[in-house]
């Protein structure tokens, strides 16, 4: 085999594995489908808490763009950004603001102060009017990541 077609044939190798591992990011992170997949996946003992932030978020935003990234899933809104994510850990599921810093009051977790957490269904009962509330002020602020392609 002359050397022109051996590089053309690793060409077309490379290209279709390429193509492919695209294809199969672009289906992986898109849509609400994905986050009912990663909210299944939660570990049992905290699947419901999991479950009930996450209707808390579209309760608040029934146009919610929806995407998992990163295996966590996001909020957000078309041409303002990504608003919220939520994350489960191994004892508690973590809820994050991206524009946490026009929040009030602000959250007492993390770094910025732009999340919390939830250990128990009781701790989310007894924080649910205040989660709502952020989420009414998160979704006028601007968010995180307003050029992405979902968001558009």
């Amino acid at each position: 085999m002359g050397r022109e077609k051996i590089v053309k044939v690793a060409q077309k190798k490379t290209g279709a594995k390429k193509s492919a591992r695209k294809t199969k990011r672009a289906t992986k992170v898109d849509g609400r489908r994905d986050v009912e997949l990663w909210l299944d996946r939660v570990k049992p003992e905290l699947q419901p808490i999991a479950r009930r932030i996450d209707r808390l978020i579209i309760k608040a935003m029934p146009d919610a763009v929806c995407a998992v990234k990163w295996n966590v899933p996001f909020y957000g809104l078309r041409r303002q950004g990504w608003i919220a994510a939520i994350n489960s850990f191994k004892a508690h599921v973590k809820l994050l603001f991206f524009g946490a810093s026009g929040l009030k009051p602000k959250p007492p977790e993390g770094k910025t102060r732009n999340a919390i957490d939830f250990h128990t269904d009781e701790e989310l009962d007894e924080h649910k009017q205040q989660v709502k509330a952020w989420l009414q002020q998160a979704k006028k602020l601007p968010g995180w990541g307003r050029t992405h392609r979902e968001l558009l």
